[in-house]
């Protein structure tokens, strides 16, 4: 079976969850607040969470598969133009917009444009053979777009009748331990996860497949700059949709502030589904305007939002 996901964190994620020797585990970090812990304080931080990544690892309901059957599509169809049949010159543009406030965002846009041009072949040379297409969505625009993109991709290619099923991601979880869990997107979920939020998957008939290919159709003629979730639907949108809630946090701050400190609150406090690239590229709107201006630059290495503005 074919597991289609639209992150590449997600994809990382799934493929750890479907490893072929059943033991998924790594790296154990620990964050403190408040000052610097003492060994013993550190020691037993690391115990608890070792404990914790234990205690999941063995309630992970197993998967079958192999890392090999995820195939991402990291294409951020969100935004940007939609004038391409296929991933292309177009698409690798709007990428790299959103990549351009990180010193290595150009490669790193390139690098998944190839991994979807490489990816999207391989799943119709696998629908062609028989193969099912299991879809992981969750509510992110970018993920909504993927499954609509997907649904059109095969309508386009004659694969309309592909055996496809999706699974949608839960708003929250309800812990054990009473933590209420929110998730945004597949990205979050842990490796130990994916097996048992496996069981909300479902069959998609035929007519919604080819219904999802259609609105994919509908807004590739639309081509907006900008598509997101308004009451549940997607929906073409201005590209100034979002930036009443970048106005909203300036707003709440000094003279002078921390451009990242913004664009931090937005992503935390709204959740609003779409990328620090988006919101930073809007910032550098208001700069062009004139409502603000960076008095700082930043350091080497860092994402060009990493620096402190004025109002003007």
């Amino acid at each position: 079976m074919v597991q289609v996901v639209f992150s590449e964190s997600a994809a990382g994620s799934l493929k750890m969850a479907l490893s072929l020797d059943g033991c998924i585990g790594g790296a154990t970090a620990v964050a403190f607040l408040g000052g610097e812990p003492s060994p013993a304080e550190r020691l037993a931080a690391q115990r608890r969470a070792e404990e914790q990544e234990r205690r999941a690892r063995a309630a992970a309901v197993p998967m079958e598969g192999s890392p090999a059957d995820v195939l991402a599509f990291p294409l951020a169809l969100s935004v940007g133009p939609l004038e391409e049949d296929a991933p292309g010159p177009r698409r690798l543009e709007a990428l790299t917009a959103l990549c351009a406030h990180w010193p290595e965002g150009p490669r790193q846009a390139a690098g998944s444009m190839a991994g979807a041009q490489k990816n999207l072949a391989e799943l119709l040379r696998r629908v062609r053979a028989g193969e099912p297409v299991r879809v992981w969505q969750g509510p992110e625009p970018d993920e909504v777009c993927g499954l609509f993109w997907l649904a059109w991709q095969l309508q386009n290619a004659g694969l309309a009748d592909a055996a496809v099923e999706r699974v949608t991601l839960p708003e929250y979880e309800v812990r054990e331990d009473g933590t209420v869990v929110e998730y945004a997107g597949w990205g979050e979920v842990s490796p130990y996860d994916w097996g048992r939020m496996a069981a909300r998957v479902r069959p998609v008939p035929g007519p919604v497949l080819r219904m999802w290919g259609h609105r994919w159709a509908a807004l590739c003629r639309e081509n907006a700059p900008l598509r997101a979730v308004v009451n549940g639907q997607l929906r073409s949108v201005p590209e100034d949709f979002y930036d009443f809630l970048l106005l909203r946090e300036i707003a709440r701050q000094p003279e002078t502030f921390r451009e990242a400190e913004v664009i931090g609150q937005v992503l935390g406090r709204y959740r609003p589904g779409i990328g620090d690239g988006w919101l930073a590229g809007r910032m550098e709107n208001f700069i062009r305007r004139g409502l603000l201006e960076p008095i700082t630059a930043p350091e080497p290495g860092r994402p060009a939002y990493a620096r402190t503005l004025r109002k003007k």
